[in-house]
């Protein structure tokens, strides 16, 4: 299932340019984070329930396993895309104030709930996802820095693409900090791209270098299984 739904649209807006800055808004993904005892009852669940997301108003949502970098045990989400940060905050107090099945509380517990603004876009589907979570210097520099990156990527065959979020409600978290995301939808194809990393191929050297000169620390690294499982269209 791929994202060739609202989101993809409302994502588009970064990079049409067709609309005035008054009128562009800001999409926005309310995240679940859970612990699941069965992971892959979890998604079904939300598959075969799509009025959740229905009731939430969202665009598009899915489901997230962490597969490497837990941060505890069974750590798997739930997003919900909205066009905007007031749809995403009206959906989360929706949420709030949700009622849990009793088939849902078999298998998971909810652990937090966060929101991230698109600040870069994506247009590949969720799939297998390097993740990570920074701190930096100039936040615009390393936005334009990972999108050369991507570029570079894409030309020597690789077909990922990094979308970057701007954390939001996040609990304790410290300043400038970006959550980024290598967006590769199937495990060989990411392990193509760390491969040419670990080579230190020369078409990597000038993007990465540049990306890492606006990196302060290093927060999160994770490796997580994604799928979308609802579309508003």
């Amino acid at each position: 299932m791929k994202f060739r739904s609202p989101l993809l649209l409302l994502l588009g807006i970064f990079i049409t340019g067709v609309a005035s800055a008054d009128e562009v808004t800001t999409p926005v993904v309310s995240v679940v984070n859970v612990q699941t005892s069965d992971p892959g009852a979890y998604r079904a669940y939300l598959i075969e329930n799509p009025e959740i997301f229905e009731a939430l108003g969202a665009e598009s949502g899915g489901t997230c396993t962490t597969v490497s970098g837990h941060r505890y045990p069974g750590q798997a989400f739930a997003f919900s895309f909205y066009n905007d940060a007031g749809s995403a905050f009206k959906a989360a107090t929706r949420f709030a104030n949700m009622s849990r099945s009793a088939e849902l509380d078999a298998i998971s517990s909810v652990v937090s709930a966060e929101f991230y603004a698109v600040i870069k876009p994506f247009t590949l589907p969720p799939g297998f996802e390097r993740r990570y979570q920074i701190v930096v210097n100039d936040a615009a520099a390393y936005v334009a820095a990972a999108t050369k990156l991507e570029q570079a990527m894409q030309a020597n065959g690789h077909k990922v693409e990094v979308g970057i979020f701007q954390p939001l409600g996040n609990g304790h978290q410290k300043a400038n900090v970006l959550d980024v995301r290598i967006f590769a939808v199937e495990p060989e194809v990411a392990g193509m791209m760390v491969n040419d990393f670990l080579q230190r191929k020369a078409w990597a050297l000038e993007p990465y270098g540049e990306m890492l000169a606006t990196i302060e620390s290093l927060e999160l690294d994770t490796f997580e299984d994604c799928k979308q499982v609802y579309s508003a269209n």
